[in-house]
């Protein structure tokens, strides 16, 4: 039966009579930063009818399909924004040049960028204009770590696995920053490699809370079920970081996108199956996966 390990207002949590437990992870669904640029879509699309995003608005394909029917379009730069139009800056964030091009075009900009993601931001900006060499914990790839990595003029280095410090060339003063859904522990390690080999060391804790909360919340469950469903955006750094930690900790653990995903063998034999969602997925998503689960497992 569906356990309320969350806060969240479902109906699914109350007792049902099928042959399993499902528990459902605290803090699973849509966090702050989140369910403010939905909201702000919302109003701009209820003004607008039509609105450019750069970028997808947060990293989940259905609520972007979604928000695309409404008459959110995503476009890759400002270049395809007609002049005098308006767009929106995603959750994620992006570098001073997509400000500055917002500016020259005349163009409105609505900025969802989440605060915690300005945060790291800030704290980056800052480090590299005070002359330290600025370290981003986070991926490549990832829009956020490309804009924070941008707010230095480019001068930061983006570390993915603590070991690549080993490999870096470091100066005296270093600083460092992450990628908002980071985890503590690699944080501390890349701190804990570079500590040794610099004389000023500077850290910005810029892991969001909620991030830590979701994550601590997620290995918890994992801890107490024979397997788990992460839910969550195939491009989504947190749900990924998620099902990562599940996995680690020895519980079979499975990332999908939607309920449809969910393979009968995954369930076999399984007593208590846990559930939880990435920052970006909504609460129907992590609904559509319990009553999957009790369909599957009702025969």
């Amino acid at each position: 039966m569906p356990v309320p390990g969350s806060r969240l207002p479902f109906d699914i949590c109350k007792s049902v009579l099928i042959p399993m437990t499902i528990l459902i992870a605290d803090h699973a669904g849509f966090c702050f930063g989140v369910q403010r640029s939905l909201e702000m879509a919302a109003k701009a699309l209820a003004e607008r009818h039509e609105l450019q995003c750069l970028g997808q608005l947060i990293h989940n394909r259905q609520v972007v399909a979604e928000l695309e029917a409404k008459g959110l379009r995503v476009v890759s730069s400002m270049e395809e924004v007609p002049v005098g139009g308006a767009a929106m800056v995603r959750a994620h964030g992006a570098g001073p040049a997509t400000y500055q091009a917002a500016e020259r075009r005349r163009i409105t900009l609505i900025d969802a960028t989440c605060p915690f993601v300005q945060r790291a931001q800030r704290a980056a900006a800052a480090m590299a204009e005070e002359g330290y060499q600025v370290l981003v914990v986070g991926e490549r790839d990832h829009p956020e770590a490309r804009g924070i990595v941008e707010h230095t003029g480019g001068r930061a280095t983006v570390v993915e696995d603590p070991v690549e410090v080993d490999g870096l060339r470091l100066t005296d003063r270093v600083g460092i920053v992450a990628q908002t859904t980071q985890s503590a522990e690699k944080l501390a390690e890349v701190i804990s490699r570079v500590r040794p080999r610099a004389a000023d060391v500077r850290v910005a804790d810029t892991i969001c809370d909620a991030t830590s909360q979701r994550q601590a919340a997620a290995l918890n469950i994992a801890r107490q079920v024979d397997v788990m469903l992460v839910i969550g955006g195939r491009h989504s750094a947190n749900t990924t970081r998620l099902a990562e930690i599940c996995s680690a900790g020895g519980t079979p653990t499975h990332h999908i996108e939607s309920a449809d995903e969910i393979q009968p063998q995954w369930l076999a034999g399984a007593a208590r199956v846990g559930v939880t969602g990435g920052a970006s997925t909504p609460v129907s998503a992590i609904e559509g996966t319990v009553r999957r689960i009790e369909e599957l497992t009702a025969a």
